[in-house]
């Protein structure tokens, strides 16, 4: 008897296994939030977008100057809240 439930626990955790990798190879590429985010920006016209500070929903880019430019998005539909020079190039 010690045997089949040792076996039936086993083999349980050999479907369960699987399933937990499969979810964290799916979890790894459903893009976030702020990836669609920095690829809206990337259509706009800006390059090289990080997150910065996901609290803060900050975002740093360059824009198409070439100045780099500091950015809070809004939480909900990923506009533009606020939008500062970070290091202004003067041409």
């Amino acid at each position: 008897m010690k045997t089949l439930l040792l076996a039936s626990g086993l083999f349980c955790a050999a479907l369960t296994i699987p399933s937990l990798s499969m979810g964290q190879m799916a979890a790894q590429q459903i893009p976030t939030y702020f990836d669609g985010v920095i690829s809206k920006l990337t259509e706009n016209g800006y390059r090289d977008a990080r997150l910065v500070d996901a609290e803060a929903r900050r975002i740093v880019a360059f824009d198409a100057t070439g100045s780099e430019v500091s950015m809070t998005i809004h939480p909900r539909n990923g506009s533009i809240e606020t939008w500062d020079y970070v290091r202004l190039l003067d041409h």
